[in-house]
């Protein structure tokens, strides 16, 4: 199963979104952080376990159903009016739309701290790189169902090592055999400040897998993400 291309005409100082909103950030080392999310719509990967499907599983939703194009002064002002200093921009996989993030992220102002959530198989814009101050770089394991060659680019990995500010987090289903490929993407391409979080849909499997990685992951010198707004059942 593909995403679609994006099927709205380009409009420049546009976005094509999913959803914004205030919420808590959830996952990585922001977490419990008031934020707003800006979730792009549109996805260059087709993980199964995807909680956000429909930001590019065109077999269970209508695009034009779940998206919508915005103009990025209008998000801008909405950044503004919710009095955050932290605004996430995540998706699907927004880099897709890098032309409209740069727009976003220049235009929220210094005071509002720029957090970007990316599965890391496309380097950044040099005008955009400078404006995020936090980037979450998920690369995506052999859990996910997608192919290697899709799911790990090694020249994105580079670039966003490059920043200086990008932190890595992995999503884990099976602690044996995805810390083993964990390990092996770290010393391949030497990745730093690393995370891992419980793959799970419910408070339960939340909870089951932070315990069963807590010990693990201690004895890597890596940390530890819960997904705060799967147990709290909040966006």
């Amino acid at each position: 199963m593909n995403p679609l291309p994006l099927p709205f005409n380009r409009v420049e100082g546009t976005a094509i979104l999913a959803e914004k909103f205030e919420s808590f950030q959830g996952e990585g080392p922001l977490t419990g952080q008031r934020c707003v999310f800006c979730r792009f719509s549109r996805c260059n990967l087709t993980c199964s376990w995807c909680d956000t499907k429909y930001t590019w599983d065109w077999a269970q939703y209508q695009p034009t159903d779940v998206s919508h194009r915005v103009a990025v002064p209008e998000l801008i002002n909405w950044v503004a009016e919710c009095d955050v200093d932290l605004m996430v921009i995540t998706g699907g996989e927004p880099m897709i739309q890098q032309p409209a993030m740069t727009a976003l992220a220049a235009g929220v102002g210094e005071d509002v701290r720029v957090q970007v959530e990316t599965n890391g198989t496309l380097a950044p814009v040099p005008e955009l790189v400078d404006l995020v101050d936090l980037w979450v770089v998920s690369p995506k394991l052999a859990n996910s169902g997608v192919g290697y060659s899709r799911r790990i680019v090694p020249p994105a990995l580079a670039a966003l090592q490059d920043t200086g500010r990008a932190v890595f987090k992995f999503i884990v289903t099976d602690v044996a055999s995805d810390f083993s490929e964990i390990g092996e993407l770290i010393d391949t391409f030497g990745l730093k400040r690393i995370w891992v979080m419980p793959e799970g849909d419910t408070p339960e499997k939340v909870l089951a897998g932070t315990a069963a990685i807590h010990e693990p992951a201690l004895e890597r010198g890596w940390n530890v993400s819960t997904r705060l707004h799967t147990l709290t059942g909040a966006r």
